[in-house]
């Protein structure tokens, strides 16, 4: 993704653990215009979008993480603040700490179990 974190959590002793295949992630390229218009229920996180329908209660209007639908969520998700401006999260992963990039990687991997990925996200 746009923010990988290199298996940071890994030191050079260890040997890599094997990863499942992921499933493929559709080319269908978002830009942060295309998030913001779009009717479905999505979001970007480390270059993937989500479609997070499923998740209505939390990402819809009214839930309790509504800030991170139709953006490219990385920055809130790897900071793990919801208050964000539109400037900060357009900072994407720019000057993310190891901790901050290696907490962006769970969330990845969290969507990618729960949820659709529709997408890539690109900056403009």
């Amino acid at each position: 993704g746009l923010c990988d974190a290199h298996n940071l959590h890994l030191d050079s002793m260890s040997s890599p653990t094997p990863v499942r295949d992921a499933p493929a992630v559709p080319t269908t390229r978002f830009t942060a215009r295309d998030l913001a218009q779009s009717s479905a229920l999505v979001l970007a996180c480390d270059g993937v979008v989500f479609d997070v329908s499923d998740g209505a209660d939390f990402y819809g209007e009214n839930g309790p993480y509504a800030s991170l639908a139709r953006v490219d969520a990385s920055r809130a998700l790897a900071t793990m603040n919801l208050k964000l401006t539109h400037e900060e999260l357009a900072r994407g992963c720019e000057g993310l700490s190891a901790d901050e990039l290696a907490t962006l990687a769970e969330w990845k991997a969290k969507f990618m179990s729960k949820y659709r990925a529709v997408g890539t996200f690109t900056r403009e």
